[in-house]
């Protein structure tokens, strides 16, 4: 197989020129004419070299090497400039950068400097291929047709201002989708605020949102502006809506329709210029039937719906993100990640993940952490206690409904061992009331 060569150099007769030359000296040459399209590039494929221009239009070489880098940890990087100086040299050097060329240079200098390093370049212990068609939107990593579809809907609409609702399991990434959502709209540039409905008691969350006057009761010593306020031009994240009080209920309803409120104690009527986007891991329908949810409102809410799989059901997302994970953890500790063994990603793809890209990216953590390897094997992803193969053998043998009920277990013995076993701060990492923790610890006879 012929070594991938990214060539990103804005001059376009030395482009071709050098791409000629490394072609004919038995590399696939990949070229790109300013920053932005080699960071294309990158995100299409894999490379084990990168042949970069210091100074390049719309994204410069460093910041093309850095991702370089990220995407390819054993690939070699040459930086390219006529402008060199010790300072750049330096810069590329600590970014990653294996050498530095001046222009103008010889090719055969070039190609000799590219085959010692391809050469000299560490061999990883069998690490898996990389996925061939991982894409980026935003900050979602995906693989998957249905996540794809969800990409497109969220191109879609998040230049409207249309009120958008986020389902899904607990884990999924609704705050992902949300950010891409205000990202991608004409309010980019104002704030996203978001607040977790769960995490605040009802008796505190309207003043959160909606702030209060001073004297407006017992220790309210000064005017404070809500969450409402402060999202003014921007937009607003409520996650786990649904678990919004009869009370703000009815105020949120209102803010969505007049696009008007009173503070908490105030008299005074503001108008607000706010992009709702809230989310949920519960069934808005369900919560309708059962008279916790005001129907208007769930009308108002549900403008567009964006529904989140779970992990388990696109298990092409699984290894492009655990390698994300793998380059997010490594790098603070200063251990050049290269991948995952065969047996590891089996074991990957083979799990349930009920904790979904949380309990995937705990996984991956903990591995980074522990292991000695710049290959993370079956034995560093599999429980403490288990192993890769034993896992997949337990798999195989027993019925769905077991290795569900053991996947379950396992995922909520490491949640309250990390938190020193108690179980309100449990319920509230995995995002359910203390009687629902309780109920799933004696279903599963860990109670």
């Amino acid at each position: 197989m012929r070594p991938r060569i990214l060539l990103a150099e804005d001059e376009p007769i030395l482009r071709v020129t050098l791409a000629h030359d490394l072609a004919d000296a038995g590399y696939e040459v990949s070229a790109a004419a300013d920053g932005a399209e080699g960071l294309q590039r990158l995100q299409e494929r894999s490379f084990d070299a990168a042949l970069l221009d210091l100074k390049l239009p719309k994204a410069d070489g460093l910041t093309l090497l850095e991702r370089f880098k990220a995407a390819n940890p054993t690939g070699v990087a040459v930086m390219m400039t006529a402008y060199g100086t010790i300072h750049t040299a330096v810069a590329a050097m600590k970014a990653g950068a294996a050498d530095y060329l001046l222009k103008p240079f010889p090719s055969e200098d070039l190609l000799v400097l590219l085959r010692a390093l391809l050469a000299s370049r560490p061999r990883p212990e069998e690490p898996a291929p990389r996925p061939a068609s991982v894409l980026q939107f935003g900050d979602l990593i995906y693989a998957s047709p249905s996540m794809a579809r969800i990409a497109d809907l969220i191109a879609t609409v998040a230049p409207s201002d249309a009120t958008v609702l986020i389902q899904g399991e607990t884990g999924t990434g609704k705050e992902l989708v949300a950010r891409a959502i205000h990202q991608l709209s004409g309010r980019q540039t104002q704030p996203l605020i978001k607040v977790a409905c769960a995490a605040i008691p009802e008796t505190l969350l309207e003043t959160e949102l909606f702030g209060h006057e001073r004297g407006a009761f017992t220790g309210a010593i000064r005017d404070r502006k809500g969450r409402f306020e402060l999202a003014h031009r921007g937009s607003l994240f409520l996650d786990e809506v649904a678990d919004l009080g009869p009370g703000v209920q009815a105020k949120l309803l209102r803010v969505l329709q007049e696009r008007e409120f009173e503070r908490v104690g105030a008299t005074q009527t503001l108008k607000v210029d706010v992009r709702l986007i809230s989310a949920t891991r519960k069934r808005l329908e369900d919560e309708v039937m059962a008279g916790r949810l005001r129907e208007d409102l769930y009308y108002r809410l549900k403008v567009i719906t964006v529904n989140l799989p779970p992990l388990r059901e696109r298990k092409e997302d699984v290894l492009p993100l655990a390698e994300r994970f793998l380059e997010k953890y490594g790098r603070p500790l200063g251990k050049e990640m290269r991948g995952f063994t065969p047996e590891a990603c089996a074991y990957l793809l083979g799990h349930a993940w009920p904790g979904n890209v949380r309990e995937l990216e705990a996984c991956v953590q903990r591995a980074v952490t522990l292991t000695r390897s710049p290959v993370v094997g079956g034995e560093d992803v599999a429980p403490e206690g288990g192993s890769a193969a034993g896992s997949q053998g337990q798999g195989q043998a027993s019925s769905l409904a077991e290795t569900i009920r053991d996947a379950e277990r396992r995922y909520l013995e490491e949640i309250l061992r990390s938190v020193g076993g108690q179980k309100a701060r449990a319920a509230e990492i995995l995002g359910i009331s203390r009687k629902t923790l309780w109920k799933k610890l004696k279903l599963l006879q860990m109670e």
